[in-house]
């Protein structure tokens, strides 16, 4: 392991946090704002989806790398991180091309044969779920006819799992200040063209261009800053935080807020997870806040196609939320803790070929 976190620092890295709970605080705040535009209803929760997937991404930022340090083998950390978010996202994908063929308007050989049905299947199975979000005939009378719109984010994550290695490798050889500096800048120029761009013509694509890869940069390697000056953070713990709430109250009224935002993000929620220890029980249990990011939003689709949301909305939020939390279960348990628990078969003809090469 590289001297940048000690031992004492790891085994406390290890020990009791409450990342659980931020998770699932996270998956069900962008539940709560996606609930409240399929149903064209006010939800209420108090943070918002942005924050949400922002945070999401500086808990990658912090775990993933956390990860790579440990075992810094590219082997190795490409094999986990495709072994934990792959299975889940083609199975919801998967399921939900067939949901549409039992759903769709159109009759099933219309829909098995419409350019449009494969287009979304090639489309999200290679990540570019812009190129085609929805199915002929599935949910075109929702308010959004989107099969699922959580999953635009997933691209993003897995090219800043990509970009770890780089940039560990950067770091050693530049130093972790200078690296970090740079992608400080960087993501922040790039948030800043693209809005200007935006605000300028009007044109949405800037807005989709500006929540890509380049401008959540700033989120997930803030992230990785707290990790790597983790026992600094510690000593002043109480005193960062403060700092940081005040500098998330004043972000939309202050320009030095607004680029240190990223930060001020990472500091409340890893001293929370560190600082606290309300609910780091959780641990003893299986977590299951991915697959209540990955699959609510077409579940409530499938609740607003059957109407529940005119007959009750609070009876349309109960089945959504007990669905959701249903499938997510079953996702875990059949799905991706069995894929965790074993290599994939590809990995395995790696491992022996590189000890055949180490031995010979």
């Amino acid at each position: 392991m590289h001297n940048w976190i000690g031992e004492k620092t790891l085994h406390i890295l290890g020990g009791k946090n409450n990342f659980d709970i931020i998770r699932y605080y996270l998956s069900f705040a962008v539940f709560f704002a996606h609930f409240g535009i399929l149903t064209n209803t006010n939800c209420f929760w108090p943070t918002s989806s942005v924050d949400a997937v922002h945070g999401f991404f500086v808990l990658s930022g912090f775990l993933v790398f956390l990860s790579y340090i440990r075992n810094p083998h590219v082997g190795h950390y490409t094999n986990r991180r495709i072994r934990r978010i792959l299975p889940p996202y083609f199975f919801i994908i998967t399921c939900c091309f067939f949901l549409g063929g039992i759903i769709s308007s159109l009759s099933f050989g219309e829909y098995i044969t419409s350019t449009q049905t494969w287009k979304y299947l090639i489309a999200n199975y290679t990540f570019l779920n812009f190129l085609e979000p929805a199915l002929p005939g599935v949910f075109s009378n929702n308010v959004v006819p989107v099969i699922n719109g959580s999953l635009w984010t997933l691209k993003v994550e897995v090219l800043l799992y990509a970009s770890v290695p780089i940039v560990y490798f950067l770091m050693k050889k530049y130093g972790r200040l200078s690296v970090f500096l740079f992608i400080f800048i960087f993501s922040i120029i790039y948030n800043e063209f693209f809005l200007f761009m935006y605000s300028n013509t009007q044109k949405e694509i800037f807005l989709i261009l500006k929540r890509q890869v380049g401008g959540q940069l700033v989120y997930f390697y803030s992230g990785t800053f707290l990790l790597l000056y983790f026992d600094f953070f510690q000593k002043h713990a109480l005193y960062f935080i403060i700092l940081a709430i005040l500098v998330l109250w004043f972000r939309d009224d202050n320009i030095v807020c607004k680029y240190v935002e990223p930060l001020a993000f990472a500091v409340v929620l890893i001293g929370f997870a560190y600082n606290l220890q309300w609910f780091t029980f959780l641990r003893r249990y299986d977590n299951i806040a991915y697959g209540i990011y990955l699959f609510h939003f077409p579940v409530i689709q499938f609740v607003v196609w059957l109407g529940i949301d005119k007959i009750n909305i609070h009876l349309a939020l109960i089945s959504s939320i007990l669905c959701t939390i249903l499938i997510s279960l079953i996702s875990w348990f059949l799905l991706e803790k069995p894929v965790l628990q074993k290599h994939l078969p590809f990995y395995k003809k790696v491992q022996k070929r590189l000890c055949w090469r180490s031995n010979n």
